[in-house]
């Protein structure tokens, strides 16, 4: 099996260009049946993606000590995933679906300019200490490869039922290779993490697992759970959603376990709150720290 190196990573998404929206098909065969089905899921999809700007402009806030390896990631990183978006701000236009209030597409709606938020300032500024900013940077690696995986899955499932539909056009020009960037990203973030974690203290990476058990929400959750996370991961893995939030679980204890007991279920317990709006304390936690 090829051992691939950090460098070497970032040299092969650097070579694999952001996917080009004529070369989507967007004809559909069951318009009606897509609008009814994959409204919100589309939507959400657009909006998460596109909300990249505001990601990096808060990565970097708190990470002020990346260096050119991982600038060079974020930035072909977030070209990747603005095609997404705007992939699939086209098929909400080629079903007739609106686009945002102010009529621009749901993936534009982010702040301008792109600010980070207060609370990414705040930590950034404690980032001074190397000591804390190699924990901030861990559980940012480790989130990342957490947020890879799920949509990795997702992507996966979408596919499924585009496939089921007849839609065999969106499987090979959107979900499948969507999906193999997916997989390209959690690779980088999968590797970063592990490099980066065997210059930690067994102390840094406690309070690095601590947080992430405490603060994690599903990408693109809302204040304490809220919006429609838990609704468009329910309606994409279907009866297979333990075994995706399994999945990511997994990817969290490789990377921030300790190797005597797993961590506790605490994706499945974010995506519970998600599904039936209940705050729970994790959430609240989050919603005052600034982890995506």
């Amino acid at each position: 099996m090829q051992q691939w190196t950090l460098e070497a990573r970032v040299g092969r998404l650097e070579d694999d260009p952001p996917l080009e929206l004529g070369s989507v098909e967007l004809t559909v065969r069951h318009p009606a049946l897509l609008r009814d089905r994959f409204e919100e899921i589309f939507g959400y999809i657009a909006t998460v993606e596109g909300a990249v700007p505001q990601n990096v402009a808060e990565i970097t806030a708190l990470l002020p000590g990346l260096d050119d390896q991982d600038l060079r990631f974020l930035c072909v990183w977030s070209s990747h995933e603005l095609a997404h978006a705007a992939i699939f701000d086209a098929l909400r236009a080629e079903l007739g679906l609106a686009a945002a209030q102010d009529g621009r597409p749901v993936s534009s709606v982010v702040p301008d300019p792109v600010r980070p938020r207060p609370s990414f300032r705040a930590f950034g500024a404690l980032s001074t200490s190397r000591w804390l900013q190699d924990v901030f940077k861990l559980l940012y690696l480790s989130r990342g490869a957490m947020h890879e995986h799920m949509t990795y899955d997702c992507y996966r499932h979408l596919g499924r039922q585009f496939a089921a539909l007849g839609e065999d056009g969106l499987v090979r020009t959107v979900t499948e290779p969507i999906r193999r960037q997916e997989a390209a990203h959690l690779g980088y973030y999968r590797l970063a993490a592990i490099t980066h974690r065997a210059r930690m203290t067994s102390a840094q990476v406690g309070l690095a697992r601590w947080l992430t058990v405490h603060t994690y929400t599903p990408v693109g959750a809302g204040p304490c759970g809220t919006g429609p996370t838990g609704r468009v991961f329910a309606g994409l893995a279907g009866d297979d959603m333990d075994e995706v939030l399994d999945a990511v679980e997994a990817v969290a204890d490789q990377l921030l376990g300790d190797g005597t007991h797993p961590l506790p279920r605490f994706v499945h317990d974010s995506m519970d709150a998600c599904l039936d709006g209940r705050p729970r304390l994790a959430t609240r936690i989050r919603d005052a720290v600034p982890w995506r």
